[in-house]
Protein backbone atom coordinates (compact mmCIF):
# COMPACT_ATOMS: atom_id res chain seq x y z
CA UNK A 1 0.00 0.00 0.00
CA UNK A 2 1.54 3.61 -0.85
CA UNK A 3 1.45 6.17 1.60
CA UNK A 4 -1.17 9.07 1.53
CA UNK A 5 1.06 11.74 -0.06
CA UNK A 6 1.49 8.81 -3.11
CA UNK A 7 -2.38 9.25 -3.66
CA UNK A 8 -2.74 12.96 -3.41
CA UNK A 9 -2.77 13.92 -7.01
CA UNK A 10 -0.36 16.80 -6.53
CA UNK A 11 2.79 14.31 -7.47
CA UNK A 12 3.36 12.12 -10.22
CA UNK A 13 4.65 9.05 -8.52
CA UNK A 14 5.55 5.69 -10.50
CA UNK A 15 7.96 2.98 -10.93
CA UNK A 16 7.95 3.10 -14.56
CA UNK A 17 7.20 6.14 -17.15
CA UNK A 18 4.15 4.30 -18.37
CA UNK A 19 2.65 5.15 -14.86
CA UNK A 20 3.02 8.78 -15.22
CA UNK A 21 0.79 11.08 -16.82
CA UNK A 22 2.00 11.56 -20.94
CA UNK A 23 2.02 14.76 -20.47
CA UNK A 24 4.93 15.16 -17.59
CA UNK A 25 6.62 12.65 -19.16
CA UNK A 26 7.00 14.48 -22.59
CA UNK A 27 7.89 17.82 -20.92
CA UNK A 28 10.67 16.40 -19.51
CA UNK A 29 11.32 14.35 -23.08
CA UNK A 30 11.11 17.82 -24.85
CA UNK A 31 13.58 19.48 -22.09
CA UNK A 32 16.08 16.50 -23.05
CA UNK A 33 16.04 16.96 -26.84
CA UNK A 34 16.18 21.17 -26.17
CA UNK A 35 19.36 20.87 -24.36
CA UNK A 36 20.99 18.56 -26.28
CA UNK A 37 20.88 20.56 -28.96
CA UNK A 38 21.99 23.61 -27.18
CA UNK A 39 24.94 21.54 -25.54
CA UNK A 40 24.03 21.48 -22.53
CA UNK A 41 25.55 18.92 -20.46
CA UNK A 42 24.80 19.90 -16.72
CA UNK A 43 21.13 20.27 -15.81
CA UNK A 44 19.14 21.57 -11.97
CA UNK A 45 16.04 19.98 -12.28
CA UNK A 46 14.08 21.96 -9.34
CA UNK A 47 11.54 20.68 -7.89
CA UNK A 48 12.11 16.94 -8.99
CA UNK A 49 9.47 14.74 -7.42
CA UNK A 50 10.17 11.24 -7.12
CA UNK A 51 12.77 11.71 -9.53
CA UNK A 52 10.99 10.03 -13.41
CA UNK A 53 12.09 13.45 -15.10
CA UNK A 54 15.52 13.31 -14.09
CA UNK A 55 15.95 10.14 -15.03
CA UNK A 56 14.23 11.28 -18.70
CA UNK A 57 17.27 14.07 -18.76
CA UNK A 58 19.88 11.24 -17.34
CA UNK A 59 18.63 8.95 -20.07
CA UNK A 60 19.64 11.81 -23.07
CA UNK A 61 23.41 11.70 -21.06
CA UNK A 62 22.97 14.67 -18.95
CA UNK A 63 24.39 15.02 -15.11
CA UNK A 64 21.20 15.91 -13.36
CA UNK A 65 21.05 18.31 -9.82
CA UNK A 66 17.52 16.87 -8.64
CA UNK A 67 16.26 18.94 -5.91
CA UNK A 68 12.41 18.55 -4.23
CA UNK A 69 11.95 19.79 -0.94
CA UNK A 70 9.61 16.54 0.08
CA UNK A 71 12.18 13.73 1.95
CA UNK A 72 9.75 10.99 1.22
CA UNK A 73 9.52 12.00 -2.31
CA UNK A 74 13.73 12.02 -2.76
CA UNK A 75 13.89 9.10 -0.97
CA UNK A 76 11.33 7.05 -3.89
CA UNK A 77 13.47 8.76 -6.18
CA UNK A 78 17.06 7.50 -4.86
CA UNK A 79 15.09 3.93 -4.95
CA UNK A 80 13.15 3.78 -7.90
CA UNK A 81 14.58 6.05 -10.39
CA UNK A 82 18.88 5.98 -9.71
CA UNK A 83 21.50 6.78 -11.92
CA UNK A 84 24.80 7.56 -11.36
CA UNK A 85 24.00 10.69 -13.30
CA UNK A 86 21.82 12.25 -11.01
CA UNK A 87 22.12 13.70 -7.54
CA UNK A 88 19.38 14.09 -5.77
CA UNK A 89 19.42 16.62 -2.82
CA UNK A 90 16.41 17.60 -0.33
CA UNK A 91 16.01 20.93 -0.12
CA UNK A 92 13.65 23.99 -0.81
CA UNK A 93 13.85 25.55 -4.40
CA UNK A 94 14.43 28.65 -2.19
CA UNK A 95 16.84 27.13 0.03
CA UNK A 96 18.96 25.18 -2.67
CA UNK A 97 22.79 25.80 -3.14
CA UNK A 98 22.82 25.20 -7.13
CA UNK A 99 26.48 23.76 -7.96
CA UNK A 100 28.74 25.79 -10.20
CA UNK A 101 29.17 24.43 -14.17
CA UNK A 102 24.99 23.81 -14.04
CA UNK A 103 24.09 24.38 -17.93
CA UNK A 104 20.40 24.64 -17.61
CA UNK A 105 17.72 25.21 -15.16
CA UNK A 106 14.68 22.47 -15.78
CA UNK A 107 11.54 23.95 -13.25
CA UNK A 108 8.18 22.33 -14.01
CA UNK A 109 5.25 23.41 -12.53
CA UNK A 110 6.91 24.59 -9.55
CA UNK A 111 6.35 28.56 -9.54
CA UNK A 112 2.34 28.29 -9.15
CA UNK A 113 3.35 26.23 -5.72
CA UNK A 114 5.62 29.72 -4.46
CA UNK A 115 4.26 32.52 -2.96
CA UNK A 116 5.00 35.96 -2.50
CA UNK A 117 8.07 36.74 -3.51
CA UNK A 118 9.52 33.51 -4.00
CA UNK A 119 8.87 33.15 -7.71
CA UNK A 120 10.79 36.11 -8.26
CA UNK A 121 13.82 35.18 -5.87
CA UNK A 122 13.96 31.36 -6.99
CA UNK A 123 14.14 32.81 -11.07
CA UNK A 124 16.61 35.21 -9.97
CA UNK A 125 18.61 32.70 -8.39
CA UNK A 126 18.57 30.04 -11.42
CA UNK A 127 19.51 33.31 -13.73
CA UNK A 128 22.51 34.04 -11.79
CA UNK A 129 23.72 30.12 -12.03
CA UNK A 130 22.50 29.09 -15.28
CA UNK A 131 22.32 30.71 -19.14
CA UNK A 132 19.17 28.75 -19.77
CA UNK A 133 15.85 28.05 -18.17
CA UNK A 134 13.20 25.59 -19.40
CA UNK A 135 9.70 26.22 -17.54
CA UNK A 136 6.16 25.70 -17.28
CA UNK A 137 3.05 27.12 -14.98
CA UNK A 138 -0.81 26.57 -15.84
CA UNK A 139 -1.85 28.94 -17.88
CA UNK A 140 -4.55 31.01 -16.13
CA UNK A 141 -6.24 31.67 -19.63
CA UNK A 142 -6.56 27.36 -19.46
CA UNK A 143 -6.73 26.30 -16.63
CA UNK A 144 -8.26 29.07 -14.01
CA UNK A 145 -7.02 28.93 -10.66
CA UNK A 146 -9.52 28.11 -7.81
CA UNK A 147 -11.02 25.34 -6.31
CA UNK A 148 -9.34 22.01 -6.75
CA UNK A 149 -5.63 23.62 -6.77
CA UNK A 150 -5.09 23.55 -2.63
CA UNK A 151 -0.68 23.50 -3.45
CA UNK A 152 -0.82 26.06 -5.91
CA UNK A 153 -0.53 29.90 -4.94
CA UNK A 154 -1.69 31.07 -7.76
CA UNK A 155 -1.31 30.63 -12.10
CA UNK A 156 -0.49 32.82 -14.53
CA UNK A 157 -1.39 34.18 -18.27
CA UNK A 158 1.22 34.09 -20.46
CA UNK A 159 1.79 38.18 -19.85
CA UNK A 160 2.46 37.19 -16.83
CA UNK A 161 4.63 34.68 -16.46
CA UNK A 162 6.86 36.41 -19.34
CA UNK A 163 6.76 39.68 -16.92
CA UNK A 164 7.88 37.32 -14.22
CA UNK A 165 10.79 35.96 -16.37
CA UNK A 166 11.70 39.64 -17.47
CA UNK A 167 11.52 40.82 -14.26
CA UNK A 168 14.13 37.97 -13.12
CA UNK A 169 16.57 38.56 -15.72
CA UNK A 170 15.25 35.89 -18.33
CA UNK A 171 14.38 36.99 -21.86
CA UNK A 172 11.75 34.27 -23.66
CA UNK A 173 12.86 33.07 -26.63
CA UNK A 174 10.42 30.67 -27.42
CA UNK A 175 6.85 29.32 -26.02
CA UNK A 176 5.28 25.93 -26.09
CA UNK A 177 2.43 24.78 -24.74
CA UNK A 178 0.31 21.63 -24.53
Amino acid sequence: KQDDWTQSGERQVGNVLDDIRYDHVARYRFAADVLRELGACRVIDIACGVGYGAMVLADASLRVFAVDSFAPAIDYARHHWFSPSIEYHCASAQDVVIPDGIDASVCFETIEHLSGDEPSQLLRKLRRSTSILLASVPNEDVIPFGIGFKHHCRHYTRHQFEALLNSAGWIVKQWYGQ
